[in-house]
């Protein structure tokens, strides 16, 4: 009696939990339908804060930032604009859409950044994973892992020769592809889940030479400049823009990406 009790219970707590679950879900189906409608419409405040709703519920993907970017692009909104399109592209490097948009938007900022030259094993490694998706490069990973096995499988067991030397090569290129496309998938995770990159929000500040109001001045960026951060003391961060340059920021002048 009592198992059954236990049974009954556990049956009803899973079944509450799913309903919620797609509750939510539909809830949040009918949040985006409505912001897409908002904007179809011109009411971009309506819709921005429709899209942002769904992000405080703990939801994200490429095509809602690029959404959200493009209600504050019609705002007039310089930093939440990239901002949004920069959230876009760490989740879907290869779309070219987002690429057009995030360009278009980087225009609206102030600054001139000309940015120091990066090394060719740099370029490579950034030309390369933005092919795919963090989730792409996982899944290929996968499949070039379950290759290794099955031909390692052909290579111990066949009795031909010619099948077994090309079983062994075959083998050796799916493992390494299976590396290289797990190296790419975890390059792209860290783009995302560590990225040092974030985005004035105040329409102007003055960078100092160190963490204090009274330090020197050492240059002025402007809303919607990117930059790296390097380190961070009590409330300030200290930073490095494209062109080399480093000074500290007030955490409260930026959002990071």
């Amino acid at each position: 009696m009592k198992k059954t009790f236990t049974l009954k219970y556990l049956l009803f707590a899973i079944t509450a939990i799913l309903s919620i679950y797609n509750a939510t879900g539909q809830n949040v189906d009918t949040l985006f339908t409505s912001a897409n409608q908002a904007y179809k419409d011109a009411q971009y405040q309506k819709a921005a804060d429709q899209y942002q709703q769904i992000l405080t519920a703990g939801y994200q993907s490429a095509e809602l930032y690029n959404n959200l970017g493009n209600s504050y692009y019609r705002l007039g909104q310089i930093a939440p604009t990239i901002l949004a399109y920069e959230r876009a592209a760490l989740l879907a490097p290869s779309d070219k859409d987002i690429q057009h948009n995030l360009t278009l938007a980087r225009r609206l900022a102030t600054d001139t950044i000309v940015p120091l030259g990066t090394s060719l094993t740099q370029r490579v490694m950034e030309a390369v994973s933005s092919v795919f998706s963090a989730s792409t490069w996982g899944i290929l990973a996968i499949v070039a892992a379950w290759a290794t096995l099955f031909l390692f499988g052909f290579f111990l067991y066949s009795h031909n020769v010619g099948v077994k030397r090309m079983s062994f090569y075959l083998f050796i290129i799916t493992l390494l592809c299976a590396g290289a496309f797990l190296a790419m998938n975890r390059y792209n995770n860290a783009k995302v889940n560590d990225c040092p990159y974030a985005i004035v929000t105040a329409s102007n500040i003055t960078i100092k030479s160190e963490p204090s109001d009274a330090g020197g001045d050492a240059f002025i960026l402007h809303e919607g400049a990117k930059l790296a951060i390097e380190e961070s003391l009590d409330k300030w961060y200290k930073i490095r823009i494209a062109d080399g340059k480093t000074g500290w920021i007030p955490t409260w002048a930026i959002e990071k990406i």
